[in-house]
């Protein structure tokens, strides 16, 4: 059945007259005559006796409608629902970050965005290095503020929010640890610790070349699992670790030295979000992201 069908059938059983069941519908009455004909015939019974004075439902038409208003009521608010929560902002959206400074940001990003909807339900979560891509994956959270480079087939990649200078975190004994910058050159005088054994390739590779842009070998350290592990294996003169300038003033360590990478480039961050949950309310968040970090930048 159509569901025009069945808005047809129920409206005429409650009202029992075509012409007012017609403009309920927003039909002509010979349509809806039509449809209910059409429907007796699928069904191969008479739903309605009707007579120049009055309409009723037969014994068929009357079961049916029994069996049918229940099931299409539930269908319909289940449907009602549904576009509701496309289309506007009702129920929970949880947000995910890495490091300090994404939730900081992001923090002023959920006051912005409960100021214009103030009955969302906003949620901040943080996830670590080898949690991040799962947490997103298994619906954990809506949208993670990530860094770049990222590519996954599956989800949406939103615009650049902000980026800032490419650090690498050194332990304060390394004998070049006393040098005001490096080169990526430089690069191959420090062993890297590895990104988690789950990281997308290309972030891993980004974050811990093989070669340096002269062609001069990476080597590789163990893999780590959080940013403070690896904070605290470069503190341990375990090896070198790629970090964003943020570290300046959320992650001050008296055995760990942060030197500019003068000629690599900045690191980017934005939001992800799986593209087959996207909505309205997980838009209009990253919108809101999007302007704020405008305004940001603005002098």
């Amino acid at each position: 059945m159509e569901r025009y069908e069945i808005e047809a059938f129920l409206l005429l059983a409650e009202e029992l007259h075509f012409g007012r069941a017609a403009e309920h519908l927003r039909v002509s009455t010979s349509r809806m005559s039509q449809i209910i004909t059409k429907l007796e015939r699928r069904i191969g019974a008479r739903l309605f006796d009707r007579t120049s004075r009055r309409v009723a439902l037969t014994r068929i038409g009357a079961q049916f409608h029994e069996d049918l208003r229940p099931g299409y009521g539930q269908v319909r608010r289940a449907l009602e629902r549904a576009m509701t929560a496309a289309r506007g902002f009702d129920g929970p959206l949880s947000i995910g970050f890495l490091g300090a400074a994404g939730g900081q940001f992001l923090l002023e990003v959920i006051r912005a965005f409960r100021a214009d909807h103030p009955t969302a339900e906003v949620g901040l979560r943080e996830f670590q290095m080898n949690t991040v891509i799962t947490g997103l994956h298994s619906q954990e959270s809506d949208l993670v503020l990530i860094p770049r480079p990222f590519a996954d087939p599956d989800l949406t990649v939103g615009p650049p929010l902000w980026a800032e200078e490419r650090y690498l975190a050194v332990s304060s004994r390394h004998p070049l640890a006393s040098r005001p910058h490096i080169s990526q050159e430089d690069l191959a005088d420090f062993t890297l610790l590895r990104m988690p054994e789950n990281c997308p390739p290309v972030i891993a590779e980004d974050r811990v070349p093989s070669r340096t842009p002269g062609g001069r070998p990476i080597a590789h350290g163990r893999h780590t699992t959080t940013f403070l592990e690896a904070l605290a294996l470069v503190g341990a003169d375990e090896g070198a670790f790629t970090v964003g300038a943020e570290v300046n003033l959320f992650y001050v360590r008296p055995d760990v030295t942060y030197l500019p990478i003068t000629d690599a480039p900045p690191l980017a961050w934005g939001l992800v979000w799986r593209t087959s949950s996207e909505t309205a309310r997980v838009r209009a968040f990253n919108d809101q992201a999007v302007e704020l970090s405008r305004s940001r930048r603005s002098p």
